[in-house]
């Protein structure tokens, strides 16, 4: 399965369904089902754009693939801005130029998978 990295918490926000796009600063092809998988970094938290807090019970995972979700579409992000609420704004770069991944259907798995993620597109055998 395809796999695609993300730093906490944004990569929690996507399969608890929080976040329904993932910008980037190219397009992708890709459609379907994919993992999502949490980078080791952590980033501190003057650098965070937003804090997400994790449901009870649940906490923030690093080096591992916390679910999946379906890419639907890749558009503009001029395309969707203007209809995204203030937190959704801040759970990704919306600035001109940029594109923004549409995101469905997301699952988060009851236990999350360690493996090593990598920059770009990677194949995970999960």
């Amino acid at each position: 399965m395809r796999a695609f990295t993300v730093y906490q918490p944004y990569a929690y926000a996507i399969v608890a369904g929080l976040k329904g796009y993932e910008t980037r600063p190219r397009r992708t092809n890709i459609r379907g089902r994919v993992a999502v998988h949490a980078g080791k970094q952590k980033i501190t938290l003057d650098s965070m754009r937003v804090v997400v807090v994790p449901g009870e019970g649940k906490k923030l995972h690093y080096g591992a693939v916390l679910g999946t979700v379906e890419i639907v579409d890749c558009v503009p992000v001029e395309e969707v801005v203007d209809s995204l609420t203030p937190k959704e704004k801040v759970l990704g770069d919306y600035s001109p130029g940029r594109w923004a991944w549409v995101l469905k259907n997301p699952v988060m798995f009851d236990t999350p998978i360690p493996a090593r993620g990598r920059q770009g597109w990677w194949n995970w055998e999960g």
